[in-house]
């Protein structure tokens, strides 16, 4: 398993977690990689770039424009700051000072999708120069929670799309952006994962957050799907401001357009197919105190994952201590672990390389459940 990494003397990685920043996201294509390296080695006026890219975009998934961006949770701040600055050069220049004289920031959130996805999602608004306002419970809402919540000083309403939000007793995003769209409020979607590039703009949304580095395994990049060409321009001014801060590059740019291209082409297979997790599963269900089953995302996504409970008493080690243990030895193993505090792990089988990385994880799972 020696790679780049490992050569450098860095501890090898497989990524049976999911797409996770701190793991390096995802893997990108030969076609990607080939056209990073192009783009690099040419100059462009990076200006024209931005606004080729958002044309370019909203062209292959359905949208009027959009903004390229360096990740999602730039595109929130920038969606953010872009509402309250709009087209105002001045303005952007000088938006922190600014602030001071302006009561219409206000974002509304709900409770439960006020959450740490690495970083606060609360910081990623508040860098835009919005006020973060929540609404319900974090154990569930209802519309009128938003609606009472709305304000002469609501800028906009962001819904969080993540497995890392409350599923329960949550209101669904459809009724959230009519219900916005009916108030005349901006809607933000975050939908840094999601696989369907198109949905949460034909339900309505004004801007719609993606990683160009997730579902469609990009270079580091991301992308605002907007609504119309003014709210994507108001955007890009913003690379005059704090955008600044988290521009992308030219070759980030352009390898986020061929990873779209490559995605919606469905060129995406991924290696290790439902059919192996299962029959993964079957054998770890022969270690004496592990119990594997077949889950589906949290969050309703297509997305399978082999959930593994451990029985300490039998097994040796809890859910909790196997996070370490499988951490160990000449390929550190991630895994999904949220639910470790329960008893149980998670593999996803979309970051794995091949299938000789799924063998791995279970020949690590038998020589750990020997050390007791």
């Amino acid at each position: 398993m020696e790679n780049i990494y490992s050569k450098n003397g860095l501890q090898a990685v497989i990524n049976a977690s999911g797409r996770m920043t701190k793991l390096g996201v995802s893997t990108i294509s030969q076609g990607v990689g080939e056209t990073l390296v192009e783009a690099a080695g040419n100059y462009i006026l990076i200006d024209s770039l931005y606004e080729f890219a958002g044309k370019k975009i909203g062209e292959m998934i359905g949208c009027e424009d959009a903004c390229v961006t360096s990740s999602a949770s730039a595109g929130i701040a920038l969606s953010v700051a872009s509402l309250i600055c709009k087209d105002n050069i001045t303005m952007v220049h000088h938006l922190f000072d600014a602030l001071l004289k302006i009561d219409k920031r206000e974002v509304i959130l709900l409770k439960g999708h006020n959450v740490d996805f690495g970083a606060p999602i609360a910081e990623m608004v508040q860098l835009g120069g919005g006020k973060i306002v929540e609404a319900g419970y974090a154990n569930g809402s209802k519309l009128t929670d938003i609606s009472d919540a709305v304000n002469e000083n609501t800028l906009a309403i962001l819904f969080v799309k993540s497995h890392h939000c409350v599923q329960k007793d949550m209101v669904d995003v459809k009724d959230v952006i009519e219900l916005a769209n009916t108030l005349g409020v901006p809607c933000i979607v975050d939908a840094a994962a999601e696989e369907d590039l198109g949905r949460y703009m034909q339900m309505g949304a004004d801007m719609v957050c993606y990683s160009g580095a997730k579902a469609i395994e990009g270079p580091t990049s991301g992308f605002v799907a907007c609504k119309t060409t003014e709210l994507a321009s108001n955007m890009r001014l913003q690379y005059k401001g704090i955008g600044r801060a988290m521009k992308i590059g030219k070759e980030g740019t352009m390898g986020l357009l061929q990873a779209i291209k490559e995605y919606l082409a469905g060129e995406h297979v991924c290696a290790v197919t439902k059919s192996d997790l299962e029959q993964f599963a079957a054998k770890v269900n022969e270690i004496d105190g592990c119990k594997a089953v077949l889950i589906q995302d949290e969050a309703g996504r297509e997305i399978y994952r082999a959930k593994i409970s451990f029985d300490k008493n039998a097994y040796g080690f809890s859910a909790k201590e196997m996070i370490g243990k499988l951490q160990e030895g000449a390929a550190a193993v991630y895994t999904r672990d949220y639910q470790a505090n329960i008893g149980s792990l998670a593999i996803d089988p979309r970051p794995l390389k091949n299938l000789d990385e799924l063998e791995y994880i279970y020949r690590r799972i038998v020589e750990i459940g020997k050390e007791k």
